[in-house]
């Protein structure tokens, strides 16, 4: 996971005509942690456990979904549901990223 949040990384700064090295500093010295979240299904929804609505305050979030779905991206203004792929990573470009650029 760690090679592809430099990866990440490298391409976000390649894309904004900065070296692709740039930020690799910032992050060398072990700086991210790794958090592991999982929901089994439950059959009473007053019992259920989430998140909860949030935003990443981070550089990069590299999410596998599953198949039960729950997140929404802000698109237009508008909050949509992001439709599960059990198959896809999804990246989201935390605060920090934000202010970095």
């Amino acid at each position: 996971m760690e090679k592809l949040a430099f990866k990440l990384m490298e391409i976000i700064c390649l894309s904004l005509g900065l070296p692709g090295g740039r930020l690799k500093g910032y992050f060398e010295e072990q700086t991210s942690f790794l958090r592991i979240n999982h929901y089994p299904p439950c059959p009473f929804s007053d019992l259920t456990l989430g998140c909860g609505r949030h935003k990443d305050f981070d550089f990069l979030t590299v999410l596998a979904q599953d198949d039960v779905g729950g997140l929404e991206v802000k698109r237009n203004g508008k909050w949509v549901p992001v439709k599960p792929d059990p198959t896809a990573l999804i990246i989201n470009v935390g605060d920090i990223c934000q202010v970095c650029f």
